[in-house]
């Protein structure tokens, strides 16, 4: 496992930043478990939100669903689903709603434009590193001291 550079910040568990992001993430956990559990065998899936996802082309499940797929890829190889094909509809219910509470520039707006090295879970403890700690606003983070991280990392390192 590796560790973040000095210096690090946590999210408050208590913060709504941190709560939506836990409740998305196990959203997320529960659409693909049932995606690769009725629909898929490949794990040839692939979204960017809740209105774009489709199929890899190199895929065994592109296969399945060639017939319901965009003829042509888009940049990464994704054959979108189209907007008429019944898998579109059904996906795009199974996605609404873990989506909308999340901002992909929260991280931006709490750390800084360009300031943020690297974030990382451990058990339900999210911590970021920054370049610079003074670009850092808001009450959802707090600094925490460098040895205090690593003694966080040393607890999961053991399990």
């Amino acid at each position: 496992m590796e560790t973040l550079d000095s210096p690090v910040f946590e999210v408050k568990q208590d913060s709504q930043w941190h709560k939506d992001t836990v409740f998305r993430n196990q959203k997320r956990k529960e659409f693909f478990k049932e995606l690769s559990e009725k629909y898929l065998t490949d794990n040839g899936f692939a979204f960017y939100h809740e209105g774009h996802f489709g199929i890899y082309g190199h895929s065994k499940d592109y296969e399945t669903y060639k017939d319901e797929l965009t003829k042509n890829p888009d940049k990464n190889g994704i054959h979108t689903f189209k907007k008429r094909s019944k898998y579109h509809k059904i996906f795009k219910e199974m996605l609404e709603g873990f989506e909308d509470k999340y901002s992909p520039f929260k991280a931006h707006d709490v750390f800084g434009t360009n300031n943020m090295k690297a974030s990382q879970w451990l058990g339900d403890r999210w911590f970021w590193s920054v370049k610079d700690k003074s670009q850092v606003v808001g009450d959802e983070v707090e600094p925490l001291d460098y040895k205090d991280y690593l003694k966080v990392v040393m607890e999961h390192v053991e399990e």
